[in-house]
């Protein structure tokens, strides 16, 4: 009805909490694209769901694991980090990825499992994978930056039809072409199915064009031409790259600045009606145990 979600008399206090001058994740802001309920529930309220009790890493920490493993391997790999080959990279892989996985269980919190030794090598071979299949994908880009930090000073400041606001994040790899084009690359341990372009046409997907955006405004490191979403698992790019989207690139990031503002209207206007994805609903939702529209998702 009329009145799901609608938190209108809240207005002036989310206007206070969320005033110009608070920055934003993208992942937050992709958040509100997904369910705006969600959105309140996990963010405004921070409430999260109690976790069933598991051995082994979860999603979120296995996520972690893999951007660890790969950053410190490129680091490692110096100069044949910038070519089509991957020699070093790999050389470097087995004693790295040793290291991040013998303190993982400590550090991120989780019980070894009886198959955790299956799962490290699962985890190493996904990243060996992956190195190969990016050093095939390299085009004429080489690594710029990895972990690139847009935090304050440096946010990125977006202004769009009256709507003010910041956002800041952590871009996991920048590329860069010999005349100076950028190409930007998003980390996922998820699939690629819902990373589509028409996901990324409708704003659904904020993260990568707003981390280009982020790469050309905030950080100066020149002009984004494409990026693309890389599952590591699979070792593969998602369907969606920003050269592909309608008007390319530019146009990419323009809509991403339009709906990134819409939600922050949205939020600070107090509309939180729920909005249960395509797919079904995600296990982790916090609102999952009351949500009237919740709807689990298939397998």
């Amino acid at each position: 009805g009329p009145f799901d979600g609608d938190l209108t008399g809240a207005a002036p206090v989310l206007a206070r909490r969320y005033a110009p001058e608070k920055a934003w994740s993208a992942s937050r802001l992709e958040a509100y694209r997904t369910c705006p309920l969600s959105f309140w529930v996990g963010s405004v309220l921070g409430l999260e769901p109690r976790p069933e009790p598991a051995a082994g890493p979860d999603a979120r920490q296995l996520g972690n694991l893999y951007h660890r493993i790969l950053e410190e391997v490129y680091c490692a790999g110096g100069d044949d980090a910038d070519g089509e080959t991957c020699d070093a990279l790999l050389a470097a892989l087995p004693e790295v990825a040793r290291r991040v996985l013998d303190a993982a269980p400590q550090e991120e919190g989780f019980r070894e499992k009886p198959w955790w030794l299956h799962t490290r090598t699962e985890i190493e071979e996904n990243v060996r994978r992956t190195i190969v299949a990016l050093a095939e994908m390299a085009d004429g880009f080489r690594p710029l930056a990895f972990e690139a930090r847009f935090f304050a000073p440096h946010e990125l400041y977006l202004e769009v039809d009256g709507v003010c606001l910041r956002v800041h994040g952590l871009i996991d790899r920048v590329d860069v072409s010999a005349d100076g084009r950028l190409r930007v690359i998003d980390y996922k341990t998820a699939g690629p199915t819902a990373f589509t372009r028409a996901a990324l046409e409708r704003g659904d997907k904020l993260q990568l064009p707003l981390y280009a955006l982020a790469a050309r405004d905030a950080l100066g490191l020149g002009e984004p031409v494409d990026g693309f979403y890389w599952h590591v698992p699979a070792a593969k790019p998602s369907p969606a790259r920003l050269a592909r989207c309608d008007g390319g690139a530019e146009a990419a990031m323009e809509r991403a600045a339009r709906v990134a503002a819409e939600v922050a209207a949205e939020v600070v206007a107090g509309r939180f009606p729920p909005r249960p994805p395509a797919e079904g609903c995600p296990p982790y939702c916090a609102a999952e145990p009351f949500c009237w529209h919740y709807r689990a998702r298939r397998g």
